[in-house]
């Protein structure tokens, strides 16, 4: 067998390459989200990762990185939990491990890993790093980073700001669920429940409900989820992000089904295709084409209300103050109750059998109920306990949909071109793929002549170009020579030899990206408080080497946390209720109660930021759980 390399037919060295990145829960969520369409995929380390219930296992990964090199896509581990003594030298192995297996790129938030011997592989700052600002990415792009992935609640001028102040690639979340908080600076969770989100054990305080109070005590608002924010969805922004310099988007959700990850990789794929069609010197930075057998729809698997964030309106309202969880669309406004059910009006989708539906009850949050059947407009539900005519009503489960996603296929091909010469007895069949060249020869001396020579040609064409489930598309076979007789069985046997070899050939021929090592930043001074979040020795080192006169213990080393800053954030209570004290509120205080627990709010109203401080516990009958 003989192998050449040819030029790559898609791309240029000068053209951007932009990526879909997309999360990977396990293997067949990662091969899923690959045939949907995706760049690169990013999965959870086997230790360490900041979603515990999303580790996998070294053979997976590498399983995994087998599947997705074939296409150019590349996998991303996420390591990016911070690190205690005892488990130091733990990590620096395993990320030798990862290297070792095919991962392409590290995703890290702990500065320890700066002082560790790492393999030669990417290093990416994880949001958790809270890249917000020039001067933070700038001081990330000269420690070593690879990549820095973005805040959520940045606005595209400050996307820019930072675009023109470093040369470092930047990625930034696309879809999903947004962290209140700017992204590992919150500690809500580890004061009130011991789980760290740092940790990879975030318990998610913040789709809880609390009671708003005054500093009086009395209740301005009760029981409500107050720092729930929307699902971010930013489909119809990447034109303004691709402008903007970003180069990778991220969807959101690790711990989300299989056909959460199809049906937005599909729908996220396909709309950065039309892009990239808008525009000169822009192309995948995987390839293959990716078939989907559906047409995608965000809304219609988990999603709560979309909201672009801060992205164009740093004063935007995002809040979804009736339930942390999934609402899914809105279906239709109710006309008419009558017992177990109810007409909806005109212009109403249609329901089924299975549904579920959510809508708000009169104290304004959200109930749930389920579709028994259907009688035009008239929907039969297990309850319809209060549902009032007026009400919206919302399909947070549509079983038709889902049962459409279920039996999808989705499918990633790679064109190719396979050319047959006969020449003195013997085959030299080439396959062309992706980049590579495989040729195999085989002495077809023994074929008799066919008795019609136009029959055996077609024959050969017809047989060859049936890759069946390989990850091939034979786009055209080019043959000379006079084709002999050969059954159809031989031909085949031919074609899976080519196939196999040009397959292993793609996945040898990948060439990871190579990382530079992580290294120190002069700084003139300064004291890295706890919301550096130092908690190892190693980290604590990095800090020193980098200047600054005091470092201190992360939260998670802390055993008093009254007065500490659980969050900071872009998202203001006050403006979500319409008492921005910018347009004409009161500045009366403000705190949050739940379970026993108090948070005084401050705002700083020069930045638009607000700071959650957390004030201790109180004894309060009817006091709403975390």
């Amino acid at each position: 067998m003989q192998k050449t390399y040819v030029t790559h037919r898609e791309s240029s060295a000068d053209d951007v390459r932009l990526e879909l990145l997309a999360p990977a829960r396990d293997f067949i969520h990662g091969k899923v989200a690959i045939d949907a369409g995706a760049d690169a995929v990013y999965v959870g380390a086997p230790s360490f990762g900041a979603r515990v219930a999303a580790a996998v296992s070294l053979d997976e990964i590498e399983r995994l990185c087998h599947y997705a090199h074939q296409f150019g896509v590349r996998v991303h581990v996420a390591m990016n939990t911070l690190l205690y003594d005892d488990e130091l030298a733990r990590a620096e192995r395993m990320a030798h491990d990862l290297w070792s297996v095919g991962a392409d790129a590290l995703i890290v938030q702990d500065m320890a890993f700066a002082m560790m011997k790492l393999p030669p592989i990417e290093i990416h700052a994880s949001t958790q790093t809270a890249a917000l600002s020039p001067e933070r990415v700038r001081f990330l792009e000269q420690a070593g980073f690879s990549r820095v992935i973005l805040e959520r609640a940045l606005s595209l001028d400050e996307i820019r700001a930072i675009r023109a102040e470093v040369k470092v690639p930047l990625e930034c979340f696309v879809r999903g669920a947004i962290c209140v908080c700017h992204s590992g600076q919150c500690y809500m969770s580890h004061v009130v429940s011991g789980r760290s989100g740092n940790r990879g054990e975030c318990s998610q305080p913040c789709r809880s409900m609390f009671d708003l109070t005054d500093g009086r005590g009395n209740v301005i608002e009760r029981a409500g989820h107050l720092l729930s924010v929307g699902d971010l969805s930013l489909a119809d922004s990447l034109g303004d992000l691709i402008d903007a310099g970003i180069t990778s988007f991220k969807i959101e959700g690790r711990l989300k089904d299989d056909l959460y990850v199809k049906n937005n990789v599909a729908h996220l794929s396909q709309c950065l295709d039309g892009q990239i069609a808008l525009r000169t010197g822009y192309v995948r930075s995987s390839w293959g084409h990716a078939c989907a057998g559906f047409t995608p729809d965000p809304a219609r698997t988990f999603s709560r209300p979309f909201t672009h964030y801060y992205l164009h309106d740093t004063r935007n309202k995002v809040a979804s103050f009736s339930t942390g969880k999934s609402t899914g669309r809105a279906v239709g406004v109710v006309a008419e109750v009558k017992g177990s059910s109810f007409m909806l009006g005109p212009g109403s989708e249609t329901l089924v059998a299975g549904d579920g539906l959510c809508f708000a009850a009169p104290d304004g949050h959200m109930v749930g109920t389920r579709v028994n059947r259907v009688e035009g407009r008239r929907v039969y539900v297990r309850t319809a306990e209060g549902i009032t005519p007026g009400v919206t009503i919302f399909r947070n489960h549509d079983k038709a949909f889902v049962d459409t996603l279920k039996a999808a296929s989705v499918r990633r091909v790679i064109e190719s071109i396979f050319y047959a010469s006969f020449t003195d007895g013997m085959l030299n069949l080439r396959g062309e793929a992706a980049g590579v060249s495989v040729t195999i020869t085989h002495d077809v001396g023994a074929c008799p002549k066919a008795d019609n020579g136009q029959r055996a040609l077609q024959m050969f064409v017809l047989q060859m170009r049936k890759c069946g489930q390989s990850v091939f598309n034979v786009s055209d076979v080019v043959v000379t020579g006079t084709v002999p007789f050969m059954t159809a069985a031989a031909i085949n046997a031919l074609r899976r030899t080519l196939v196999d070899a040009l397959a292993a050939e793609i996945v040898s021929s990948y060439r990871p990206p190579v990382g530079q090592p992580l290294k120190v930043v002069p700084v003139q001074g300064g004291v890295a408080d706890y919301h550096y979040n130092v908690v190892n020795r190693l980290s604590r080192l990095y800090y020193h080497k980098c200047g600054f006169e005091r470092v201190d213990d992360g939260v998670e080393l802390l055993s008093d946390f009254v007065g500490i800053e659980v969050m900071r954030t872009r998202y203001c209570i006050r403006r979500e209720m319409g008492t921005c004290l910018k347009e004409g509120g009161r500045g009366a205080e403000l705190r949050l109660e739940n379970n026993g627990n108090i948070f005084m709010l401050r705002f700083d109203c020069a930045r638009c930021m607000m700071s959650i401080i957390y004030g201790g516990k109180v004894r309060r009958k009817n006091s709403h759980r975390l």
